[in-house]
């Protein structure tokens, strides 16, 4: 080596070993010490952003150094008995201590957020006193975070106030005969829902204790109305009888109305909005229980009318009529009930009702004869079920007095065709043919009356020919009967009473009408025509009824009413009569 070299390696050496490369040197180990400390620190950092410091609980359980992970199931595991665990909702009842209501967590939409409970406990941090804590640890309580679920809180508190919700109790009053019962009125409740679903979850989670809400229901019915109704309308209306007196002459008669009567003849009924109470008064029940005793004063009008005494007509005086002025009784009745004593009785007055028929009427009546009529009827043992039948019909027919304006209605002036009326059974035409029946020969009675009333010139209403002609009847002008379903009427359509007298002379029925005539009646009969025959036949019926021919045949007959020689008014009929089978009965049996 030269000495050149010699000096270049002596100078590089001075430069390389000098203070100012010590410093470098420091600095450089200080350097990597640093980074090697940033890197320990950092990795710290991320070794623990996933772990809740040491000494963390939640609800006292313990979740230090655990992941998030573990921390979580942890906390499911040990915090799923909390979910079965009752929330108490203490609810107002409206009588003593509050009622305890209870809701199961998990079937309630209450539960945990474990996710938002670990988010502060977890993540990267470099805080220094973040990490210290994981390394020393620390004890530190976080806050568990709870869910609702709105919807289903709802529903189950809706479900308590099914049990818990109570109707209020309508009174009412009931009268019977016993006196009056009474329900009394009562407040029902009901749960506040919203409200007690928002308490619950307010407290959820950190308290299983919570106050809920609830209302009182009153009654429509409020008791104070119950109580005023029993005390100033029902008790005084039955404390005492009701009495109502009435005079008629020297006859004074009293209708007493006990209590229980009166109970039976009242009701309860509520006002439309059924917040008040009134009784009722059945005024109909009132009127028929007061005339039950006081009934026998009064007595209907009689008008004027007349009698067949014998065969001579008599007047019957018209009766001045009595009734029981009532038109105001049932309101006094209503404020005997709410009196005492004395005011409980009431004084009803009769007041007379004059007759439409005056007996003054009368002396402008005469009774002739307006109409006469006869018919003769078979006689001998075959027919005296049938003239019995004629002579029970005949006398209960005798009297009749149809008063002007009045119909005469032949069923009912025959009275009740029983046994009990004086008929038996006899021979009756039924679809053509002659049948054994109750009243059989009373159409001859029909016939009879149809002419009298004809001759007479009265108004005709109704009748019915029969369905074959019967010769001893004039053809076009005879009538049927069959109670109910064919009658005979007329209509007295004059000014005077028409009175009906008749009888039986021997073999034939009599009937004249007695009264004014106003018509002079004349009679066409027209000829027969269109005549046909019937048929012979035999019945060997026990039951058969011999029956002789007749022949078919149409008539007109015309009633001409005139007055003064000039014509009023005509009737036309026009009758067809269906020809008779001759019926000739072969059983031995037949009309025994």
């Amino acid at each position: 080596m030269g000495e050149g070299d010699a000096m270049r390696d002596g100078l590089r050496e001075e430069r390389t070993s000098g203070p100012g490369r010590e410093w470098l040197s420091i600095v450089l180990r200080l350097l990597a010490a640093v980074l090697v400390l940033g890197g320990l620190y950092v990795g710290a950092a991320f070794y623990f952003k996933d772990r809740p410091p040491a000494g963390v609980t939640v609800d006292g359980i313990e979740i230090g150094s655990l992941t998030r992970d573990q921390a979580r199931a942890h906390l499911e595991d040990e915090l799923a008995p909390r979910l079965q665990e009752p929330v108490t909702v203490a609810v107002p009842s409206g009588e003593g201590d509050p009622e305890q209501l209870s809701l199961v967590p998990a079937d309630s939409g209450l539960g945990f957020d474990l996710d938002a409970t670990l988010k502060d406990a977890v993540g990267l941090s470099f805080d220094p006193r973040t990490l210290w804590a994981h390394v020393s640890g620390a004890d530190r309580e976080l806050e568990l975070v709870g869910t609702v679920d709105r919807e289903a809180l709802t529903s189950a508190v809706q479900a308590l106030a099914e049990d818990f919700d109570a109707d209020a109790v309508e009174g009412e009053v009931t009268l019977t005969d016993t006196g009056v019962e009474v329900v009394d009125s009562g407040d029902g409740r009901t749960l506040d829902v919203p409200a007690t679903v928002e308490a619950v979850a307010e407290g959820w989670p950190d308290r299983t204790s919570v106050e809920g809400a609830s209302s009182s229901v009153s009654p429509v019915l409020a008791q104070a109305e119950l109580d005023r109704f029993r005390t100033e309308e029902v008790e005084p209306a039955l404390s005492a009888p009701v009495r109502v007196t009435a005079k008629r002459g020297d006859s004074r008669l009293t209708a007493e109305i006990a209590p229980r009567e009166i109970a039976d003849m009242l009701t309860v009924e509520r006002s439309e909005d059924q917040a008040s109470l009134s009784l009722v008064l059945d005024e109909e029940a009132m009127l028929a229980r007061v005339r039950q005793d006081l009934g026998q004063l009064e007595r209907g009008p009689r008008d004027a009318t007349v009698a067949l005494e014998g065969s001579q007509v008599v007047v019957v005086p018209a009766r001045t009529g009595f009734s029981l002025d009532v038109e105001d009784l049932p309101d006094a009745f209503r404020t005997a009930m709410r009196a005492s004593g004395a005011e409980r009785t009431i004084s009803v007055a009769l007041e007379e009702i004059q007759p439409e028929i005056p007996t003054s009427a009368s002396d402008a009546w005469r009774f002739t004869v307006m109409s006469h009529f006869e018919s003769e009827f078979p006689t001998g043992p075959a027919n005296e079920a049938r003239t019995a039948n004629l002579a029970a019909g005949v006398r209960h027919v005798n009297g009749t007095v149809v008063m002007p304006g009045e119909q005469f209605s032949l069923s009912r002036a025959l009275g009740d065709i029983s046994p009990a009326g004086g008929y038996v059974e006899a021979p009756i035409i039924q679809d053509g043919r002659l049948v054994m029946g109750l009243g059989g020969g009373l159409s001859q009675v029909s016939t009879v009356v149809f002419n009298a009333s004809w001759l007479a010139g009265v108004q005709l209403d109704a009748h019915t020919p029969h369905s074959f002609y019967i010769a001893r009847y004039p053809a076009g002008r005879e009538a049927t009967l069959a109670v109910p379903v064919i009658d005979n009427t007329w209509t007295n359509d004059t000014s005077n009473p028409i009175v009906v007298r008749s009888w039986i002379s021997g073999n034939r029925i009599v009937m004249e009408f007695l009264g004014q005539r106003q018509y002079d009646v004349q009679t066409v009969d027209g000829p027969w025509r269109d005549r046909k025959t019937g048929e012979k036949r035999t019945d060997d019926s026990p039951n058969c009824v011999p029956q002789s021919p007749a022949e078919g045949f149409s008539i007109t007959t015309t009633r001409i009413l005139s007055r003064g020689g000039s014509e009023v008014k005509r009737d036309t009929f026009n009758t067809t009569y269906v020809p008779a089978d001759e019926i000739v009965c072969t059983n031995p049996q037949a009309g025994r």
